[in-house]
């Protein structure tokens, strides 16, 4: 059985770093969560990313074989004469297996490629595979400049060696929340999960920005932990601070979507004040073990803890430079949302509609222009990483020249649809009819100039229009 120790909240997070002049690539070891006891051939990949002129490494993967036993591994044909050692010490529990290469000069590999493929027999449990420079084990990376083989800089490592395990598991998948806040307030911050079965122990870092949210030092937990649930505050890294949280006990099981605790912090941030909530994991800094003891597989870790944020509430708006355009007028949008949004998504009730000067539907201002007459309702749908929200304008704004009468829907003078901008004349607006309406106008009643409509304008001579009481033009 691995033992799985709580961590002490205050222990120290970062070492000095050693200053090279040029990183080494990123190494991972595979994850396999659904491996069934017993199988005889589980593949593991080994794989690097930023392999770029590369003349030598040696890396050392541990390994405990009561959980997973070394069968075999095949190398990448790239890198001749690299060689993969085996060694289990007698009476020792822990396995290990040295890849080593030396090219005759510098070698790039595409990412992702596969610096071998292992081969293991899974018995139980958790089969951890953990870079290893404990006991004499090497992880390092060399390059040729010259003739000369220079170290590359792999500080810390577990930015630049990612372990991987064997199980038939694998860890809960950890949420911070995203919350928008409208203004400076009380602040609680749920942490939700999925898959949280059958689960003994448990540590987690969550950093946060301390100009932003401050920590009230009170959180709820879920009814289901003990009195051992902790929640700490300690100092992480360029002014950031860590909330960490700790339990261990019998086991507990938890629904999918349910709260593990809520955090409660004051928001004190202000205009576009924004801070990430970031699961902080170095390893063994988040890390769940099953009710045996067994540390459960949580890598990748951006499937298995997913960040958050408290950021101002995204709140869509904008506006229009010309809200009674002719038809075929360029109309200006400008988009007027808070809250930091990052993609924008136009759309209008009725077609008719032309995005123009290289503007689409998904831009910021986009300009657009109106080939039917008619009043338009606007919708701006904007995002950021973390929100969404749309804000909706009914008959925003009226296409078309005001009082010209069309007649396309019948002949009605009070049907709004008969005229171009779809909006039946006030007293101040002067009325023309055209020739080459499809119906000519008909008002039921007296109609009387300066009331009814400001002027009346019969084009041509073919041009009419009815009127069925009185039709009163005033005096000048």
């Amino acid at each position: 059985m691995r033992k799985f120790t709580v961590l002490v909240i205050t222990f120290i997070l970062f070492s000095s770093l050693v200053v090279f002049a040029e990183d080494a690539p990123v190494t991972m070891a595979g994850n396999i969560t659904n491996a069934i006891p017993g199988a005889s051939s589980v593949s593991v990949p080994v794989t690097v990313t930023g392999f770029t002129n590369i003349g030598q490494f040696t890396t050392t993967i541990k390994f405990d074989t009561t959980r997973v036993r070394f069968i075999s591994a095949t190398t990448n044909p790239s890198l001749a004469g690299m060689t993969v050692t085996y060694n289990h010490p007698v009476g020792n529990t822990k396995g290990y297996l040295v890849f080593t290469w030396t090219g005759s000069s510098n070698t790039s590999l595409p990412d992702g490629s596969a610096l071998a493929n292992l081969t293991f027999s899974y018995v139980t449990g958790t089969g951890l595979l953990s870079w290893s420079t404990s006991f004499g084990a090497v992880c390092q990376y060399k390059r040729y400049v010259g003739t000369t083989l220079t170290l590359l800089n792999s500080t810390p490592q577990y930015l630049f060696f990612k372990n991987g395990g064997i199980s038939n598991r694998g860890a809960p998948v950890t949420y911070a929340p995203a919350i928008g806040m409208a203004a400076p307030g009380s602040c609680a911050l749920p942490v939700t999960v999925t898959g949280f079965t059958g689960i003994g122990a448990l540590t987690l870092y969550l950093e946060y920005d301390p100009a932003v949210i401050t920590y009230l030092n009170t959180f709820t937990k879920n009814a289901a932990f003990s009195s051992s649930f902790l929640v700490g505050n300690v100092a992480g890294a360029n002014g950031k601070m860590l909330i960490v949280i700790q339990w261990y006990g019998s086991s507990v099981s938890l629904a999918n979507g349910a709260t593990l605790c809520t955090l409660n912090f004051n928001y004190t941030g202000t205009g576009g004040t924004t801070t990430t909530l970031a699961w902080f994991d170095n390893i063994s800094s988040c890390e769940y073990a099953d009710a045996a003891g067994d540390v459960l597989i949580d890598l990748p870790q951006s499937y298995y803890y997913h960040d958050g944020v408290v950021a101002p509430a995204l709140v869509a708006n904008f506006s229009a430079n010309n809200l009674t355009p002719q038809k075929n007028e360029t109309v200006v949008f400008t988009d007027l949302t808070t809250g930091g949004a990052t993609t924008w998504a136009w759309s209008f009730d009725r077609p008719g509609v032309v995005f123009v000067n290289g503007t689409t539907a998904s831009s910021q201002n986009p300009q657009v222009i109106f080939t039917d007459g008619g009043p338009y309702s606007v919708t701006l749908l904007c995002t950021n990483n973390y929100f969404t929200d749309s804000e909706i304008k009914t008959a925003f704004l009226r296409a078309g020249i005001s009082g010209l009468w069309t007649g396309n829907a019948s002949t009605d003078w009070n049907t709004q649809s008969n005229w171009d901008n779809w909006l039946v004349p006030g007293n101040t607006v002067s009325v023309v009819i055209p020739p080459a309406a499809a119906n000519w106008p008909v008002y039921n009643g007296d109609l009387t100039i300066g009331v009814q409509c400001g002027s009346l304008v019969l084009i041509g001579a073919t041009s009419m229009m009815t009127v069925t009481g009185n039709l009163t033009v005033p005096s000048p």
